[in-house]
């Protein structure tokens, strides 16, 4: 594993833990007001701090994920760099005695709601990334895209200038719509890309030699959740055949340097 790799590993572990503590701190605060009887200011802190911090572990994993897997490269490491600059925003709006209805505080509060706009559409961009799709599918997803792009430069738009036209509210409604839309039609066409790559091209039934290693028998076992035949011996066998990053067309004795799906160039290995 390399070094960026392996970074991006501990991110997503840190990130899931993040996200779990987060849940447990939620939990034992509410056991502590429920217990002690009271929820006053510190609590509401604590309850809020930790919910901030599970929100931006979940946001953070959508970033980190795209990053690791180098889907639509920088939108990852951006990601999470935008989650991480709306955290540290929010951790200090809701523990430092702002001076409320001051300038500073104004433009305060404004840079933190773009920031936290930011946080959310770039860890959406980059989910939507994730998907394998078609070539006849791919305008889909870039137009999501540009519609969640569009939508937080609205928001972001409104909460700098502080609009308050209604035209200008249904303009955004229909962009959340067209949002919404995408989203859920991309997953859908991911589904549907991968039964069609599956019904053009499958892979042949595979029986390997395997020796148990604890009792030293030879034996075929088929891919899947096998056992040793002697002994017992769960076996759990997985084969992952080398496809295309962009479509998932699978490439197995592939001669072309560029995926027949949708053109993607296939970097051969060279190593020897």
């Amino acid at each position: 594993m390399t070094p960026i790799m392996a970074m991006q590993s501990q991110t997503q572990r840190s990130l899931l833990l993040g996200f779990i503590g987060s849940i447990v701190c939620c939990g034992l605060v509410g056991v502590y007001c429920l217990v002690i009887g009271q929820f006053g200011e510190f609590e509401a802190r604590v309850l809020g701090t930790t919910a901030v911090v599970g929100a931006a572990s979940i946001l953070g994993l959508a970033s980190a994920i795209p990053w690791e897997r180098r889907r639509w490269h920088p939108i990852g490491p951006v990601g999470l760099a935008a989650v991480a600059v709306a955290l540290v925003f929010v951790l200090v709006a809701i523990w430092a005695d702002l001076p409320w209805r001051s300038r500073i505080t104004e433009m305060f509060l404004k840079t933190m709601g773009v920031a936290c706009v930011v946080g959310v559409a770039l860890p959406h961009v980059g989910l939507l990334s994730l998907a394998r799709l078609r070539r006849e599918y791919a305008w889909m997803r870039r137009c999501t895209a540009f519609v969640i792009a569009a939508l937080a430069a609205m928001i972001a738009c409104t909460i700098i200038t502080e609009i308050d036209d209604d035209e200008w509210f249904r303009a955004m409604g229909v962009v959340g719509i067209a949002v919404v839309c995408g989203t859920i039609a991309v997953p859908v066409l991911h589904r549907v890309s991968a039964i069609r790559v599956r019904e053009a091209i499958r892979t042949v039934e595979l029986l390997l030699s395997i020796t148990c290693p604890r009792c030293n028998k030879t034996q075929d076992l088929p891919v899947g959740r096998s056992k040793c035949a002697q002994c017992g011996l769960i076996f759990l066998i997985e084969i992952e055949e080398e496809h295309c990053q962009t479509c998932g067309y699978p490439l197995y004795r592939l001669e072309s340097t560029a995926c027949p799906e949708c053109g993607t160039p296939i970097i051969q290995d060279t190593a020897q």
